[in-house]
């Protein structure tokens, strides 16, 4: 049981699409709401896409910078919170905290499909050069 959990978790880090779409399909089928699985589905991805970044990290240069993807997430809030400070003039935290998270979904992807495309690029190279 274990295996097919660690298994599990190993895939949808490797491919979080597939993670996104399988949230957002049985929140759908649940929900009968396209709008409420959709966010339902970006919300609990990020997690995986945080998670997915770090481990590509891992792979590509093989040590651990989860303490500067943390440090980009607390920036990430402060700057956040403050051009919507900016603009709105007050602090509405849950609109806040929800337009942050997405910014993150969004920032993240971005972040994942550059490693990915990065990691194969280098390691095919070194399959030519040293292959």
């Amino acid at each position: 049981m274990l295996f097919f959990l660690t298994s599990l978790a190993a895939i949808f880090i490797i491919l979080p699409v597939l993670f996104y779409a399988l949230v957002f399909y049985s929140t759908k089928y649940w929900s009968k709401n396209n709008r409420k699985a959709k966010s339902v589905a970006i919300n609990i991805t990020t997690f995986i896409l945080i998670f997915s970044v770090h481990y590509l990290i891992l792979t590509i240069w093989s040590k651990s910078l989860l303490w500067m993807i943390i440090l980009f997430i607390l920036l990430t809030a402060i700057v956040f919170t403050f051009v919507y400070w900016k603009t709105k003039e007050e602090i509405h935290y849950r609109k806040v905290f929800q337009g942050f998270w997405r910014l993150n979904f969004l920032l993240f992807s971005a972040i994942y499909i550059c490693l990915l495309i990065y990691g194969a690029a280098s390691r095919a190279v070194e399959a030519i050069m040293f292959g």
